[in-house]
């Protein structure tokens, strides 16, 4: 009993110290708890079983599920770890196929959240990206991708809750509601969207990169987007999309397909 209850505090331990902290490696945790890098993979492989903590393929970082109220700076988004779970396998799958990187986001009110990518399986080398970074519903492929997704009036809604604002509003892309349903318009068509051209990402390596993505669904709810990013050098937008929307559409099924067994459960 006491072997257990030790086990116990240590496992409450590491998740207030992630809840605290944030993203950690084995060795961050080592440091912050002392416990033996023996013990702490154990009992982290129990909580990853458990569902309580995840390790991100993008940067191999552990992170807490749970929220402490007291402690966690920011809430686990609903849904996420079922989307995590249902795209990660698939997406390293169409990583493998074409060999340029995905990333995985998950929709929310006021931006797109990256929960997960695969640049580090590309074998081609494209700079990596942060985990748990947000950008745009008006500028990101993702974001249109989206929005494409939503019935007009969601579209609107989306538009005019987020329009005074400077940083996440559609005003950074130069974008009325009549405009941007121009761009709906032609991302409907087309079957993809790609990143606004006035798109900068907060990083400078990354106006280096093309994107374009398809939503991800789950019982007619837009939950998140998959994009595959590239090299600008290598190939226009369109040229690409001939090449390789059609296993970005069908990875995106599969997850969709994925997500309408589990997301209830």
């Amino acid at each position: 009993m006491l072997k257990e209850n030790r086990s116990l505090d240590r496992g409450i331990e590491i998740l207030e110290t992630l809840a605290r902290e944030g993203a950690m490696s084995l060795a961050d945790l080592h440091r912050a708890t002392g416990l033996p890098k023996s013990t702490l993979r154990r009992l982290l492989q129990t909580l990853i079983a458990r569902k309580i903590v995840r390790r991100s393929l993008a940067d191999q970082l552990y992170r807490t599920l749970v929220v402490f109220p007291d402690i966690s700076g920011d809430v686990m988004p609903k849904g996420m770890l079922q989307v995590a779970d249902a795209a990660i396998p698939r997406t390293l799958a169409l990583t493998e196929t074409i060999g340029w990187p995905s990333d995985i986001h998950i929709r929310e009110a006021r931006a797109m959240r990256i929960i997960d990518s695969t640049r580090k399986a590309s074998h081609f080398h494209v700079e990596q990206g942060q985990i748990n970074r947000r950008v745009s519903h008006f500028g990101s492929a993702t974001g249109l991708a989206c929005l494409a997704a939503l019935p007009d009036r969601e579209i609107a809604a989306t538009y005019e809750a987020l329009k005074s604002d400077l940083h996440w509003g559609p005003v950074s892309f130069g974008l009325d509601l009549a405009a941007l349903m121009r761009r709906i318009n032609v991302i409907r068509a087309q079957g993809y969207a790609e990143r606004s051209p006035a798109y900068l990402g907060d990083r400078e390596w990354d106006t280096d990169l093309y994107a374009i993505a398809v939503a991800i669904t789950v019982r007619g709810q837009v939950v998140g987007g998959l994009s595959v990013l590239w090299l600008r050098t290598y190939k226009p937008v369109a040229a690409f999309a001939a090449q390789h929307l059609a296993a970005l559409q069908a990875a995106a099924a599969d997850i969709n397909a994925q997500l309408e067994q589990v997301w209830d459960s």
